[in-house]
């Protein structure tokens, strides 16, 4: 149940997730309400978690195409959703190449185009050779990131400052944004998952423990950026900028975490555009083609595709992800009904 939940978290966390201009900008720029918004996305995220797993339970079965499949019976509204799940890989993959090269910045001084082609490089390495066994590190590293973050936060929470509070906008609509474009792709995970667990009590367990881990870290990263926000530049890469400003040490252990990071999310995302354009096309073009468009987008800059691509495809996201639980309640409904 653990390793489920752990899963999942390694799932949404990410780097973006990691470098904490996520969390600035669906939650921090909306100051105590941000919290609220924090509460929403948790909520989300344990409801998606709880409803994908006990249906893949119930019905024995452990992939998210069949999961679609099943509850999914208009062929044009699947070939939506698999549209809408496409499209926030790929923002995923643009805005992991825009943060390499913002790494590759903070940390060396290089120019953020260095960092993006090195990420584009490698992952051209690993996609045309086929080399999927990268992917299996993700579990491993949700746990190095979940200790990692709360270290850092909690070092640098003993240095904190006066808090400082705006209040704009709808945070809790930011919250359902940012749970839209994180969940729709997390599926694929927690329907392979589902086979750990052996019946809807453990589903709900492990989807209120993942929710739970998101929540003490979300709200952990805001509580540490919200208290330098707007007193500081917090930079491209807000917690790398307040893990250097402690010290040397804790920066470059935190830069080889999010680098880490990066490089699975980026493998992860790629490996999900390729199955998708290879059912169309030479799965090695796809590959051409997924590295030079993410490349060349991701120079619109990390933080401005985090603001602004991820909240549309959250928002596209979300509602695919709550036309999905819909469909899944209906059809568990039905069932227990024709049992009875």
């Amino acid at each position: 149940m653990l390793a489920v939940a752990g899963g999942y978290a390694a799932a949404i966390i990410g780097a973006g997730f990691a470098s904490g201009q996520e969390i600035v900008s669906f939650f921090v720029r909306y100051g105590r309400f941000g919290f609220w918004g924090i509460v929403v996305a948790c909520v989300i995220f344990a409801l998606f978690a709880a409803v994908v797993l006990g249906f893949c339970i119930k019905t024995n079965i452990n992939s998210y195409a069949e999961l679609i499949d099943r509850v999914v019976t208009t062929k044009a509204v699947r070939s939506a959703i698999n549209t809408v799940i496409f499209v926030c890989s790929a923002a995923a993959m643009c805005v992991m190449t825009a943060c390499a090269g913002e790494i590759g910045r903070s940390v060396y001084g290089a120019p953020p185009i260095v960092g993006a082609a090195a990420l584009t490089l490698l992952c051209g390495v690993i996609f045309l050779m086929n080399s999927r066994g990268i992917m299996s590190l993700n579990a491993a590293l949700g746990g190095v990131l979940v200790v990692g973050i709360i270290f850092a936060c909690l070092y640098i929470l003993r240095y904190r400052e006066h808090q400082t509070v705006f209040v704009q906008g709808s945070a809790a609509v930011s919250g359902f944004a940012y749970a839209g474009y994180n969940i729709i792709g997390t599926g694929a995970v927690l329907a392979a998952m589902s086979r750990f667990l052996k019946n809807k009590t453990d589903a709900i367990l492990a989807a209120i423990s993942a929710g739970i881990a998101i929540f003490i870290m979300i709200t952990l990263i805001w509580g540490v950026l919200s208290i330098y926000y707007g007193k500081i530049n917090l930079g491209e890469i807000p917690m790398l900028t307040m893990t250097f400003r402690q010290n040397n040490a804790l920066g470059i252990f935190y830069s080889l975490m999010l680098s880490a990071a990066v490089l699975t999310t980026a493998v992860s995302s790629g490996y999900a555009l390729i199955d998708f354009l290879g059912k169309r096309i030479n799965r090695k073009l796809a590959a051409i083609i997924i590295l030079i468009g993410s490349f060349f987008i991701s120079g619109a800059g990390f933080s401005s595709l985090v603001d602004n691509v991820y909240r549309v495809c959250g928002y596209i996201g979300a509602a695919a992800a709550a036309f999905l639980i819909y469909k899944i309640s209906i059809k568990m409904k039905n069932e227990e009904n024709k049992r009875k």
